[in-house]
Order: C-alpha cells, then structure tokens, then sequence
C-alpha cells in the first residue's frame, strides 16, 4: 500500500456520504475492479470506464482500503498476515489463532445502547449479534473474527473514524497488549439450531481514552 494513501482515504469522504446502500452480489460484482485501484485517481478513473455506481464504487473502495491499513495495524503489534490473499476466513493471525477483520462502524440499529461495552458481556452480546446480523449472502461467515468497531456522534464522524489511523492504532496496540497478557476471548454463537465455539473480540473505538 502506498504511503500516501490517507491522504486519498481523506479526500474520498468528500465524495461520500455516510449512507450507504445495501451490498449485494450483483453490485459487488460489477464494482470488483476497486481492488486493483491503488489510488482515489486509479478509483475514479475505473469509475468513469465502468459506468457504475460512483457512491457504491467509492464506498467500496474506501472501505477496502481502510481495512487492508487496519490489518497492517495489527501486525505492527505483533499479529501475522496470512499469506494467502484469496483466503476470505482469514486476515490474520493473532498469537497463531487465525481472524477475519472486520473494520465497520456502530450500528444504526443499536444507537439506544443495548451493550454495555466496558464489560466483557456486553462485548459478548454485541458480536453476537454482528454473527446474527450479517449478510445472508455470499459474506456470511461464522468464523473467527476480530470487530474494529468505530462509535462517534453521529454517522459521519463514525465513517471518517475508519481512516483515523493514529485512533486505530492506540486502541488495537491496547487490545494487542492485553491479548498477549490474558488470551483470547472464546464465544459460543446459536445458528439455526447449531451451536458454534469461536475465537471473536470487539475492538471498540471511540475518541476518548478508553481502550
């Protein structure tokens, strides 16, 4: 990834909105090209020879490149990249336990607070209900993953909290850190009858300082 690339992640949420159209296949697929788009330039010139979708296609590609930046965080602290990058149940490795990151915002639905998240239970609850949330297509998964979870005051602020990698990097060096001293949080997920044990965590991040 390109050094300079924050400076594009700036700039693209002056194209973009916090709304956000639901994802489906069929316009994932026809904006693939966002990730072979190494800057807003490269982006907004696949944009104009695609003929798609110019809000979805940025979206998208500010929320891919944001969480590639996300995963390199990680492994500044000492998280390993799978090596495989068609690998979609795997990000990285976290001590040799494997993770899907999941860098999103606090979700619109809950803004009355159901989860206390300076507990370990409310931490517990809300992933579960990311799990049971998720996508009913092609992105469903139910394998481990770590929750970037950006919570600001309002939905704009939370979507520009995805590129603020200095608050990134404070909050997931903290989670890093407390990993290496107590493990890693284990959590069991109903689905459809059939219970699942997995690795998961929340990485709840706010502008105050608190971890």
């Amino acid at each position: 990834m390109r050094n300079d690339i924050e400076a594009d992640l700036r700039e693209c949420l002056t194209y973009i909105s916090a709304d956000w159209k639901m994802q489906t296949n069929f316009r994932d697929k026809e904006t693939r090209f966002i990730y072979d788009a190494e800057s807003l330039a490269d982006c907004l010139e696949m944009i104009e020879k695609h003929k798609v979708d110019k809000s979805y296609a940025l979206h998208r590609w500010y929320n891919y490149m944001t969480s590639v930046r996300c995963e390199q965080i990680f492994c500044e602290y000492g998280a390993k990249h799978c090596d495989d990058e068609y690998n979609h149940d795997v990000d990285i490795y976290v001590n040799s336990v494997p993770f899907d990151v999941k860098l999103t915002v606090y979700p619109a639905k809950l803004q009355d607070k159901p989860f206390d998240l300076s507990a370990r239970s409310g931490k517990d609850g809300l992933i579960r209900w990311f799990y049971l949330n998720q996508s009913q297509q092609s992105r469903k998964q139910l394998s481990n993953r770590l929750y970037v979870v950006c919570d600001g005051e309002n939905p704009a602020e939370r979507l520009r909290m995805k590129s603020d990698f200095p608050l990134l990097r404070r909050k997931i060096k903290a989670f890093m850190d407390f990993c290496s001293l107590h493990g890693l949080n284990r959590i069991t997920i109903d689905e459809r009858g059939e219970t699942y044990s997995l690795y998961s965590d929340i990485i709840y991040v706010t502008n105050d300082t608190k971890s």
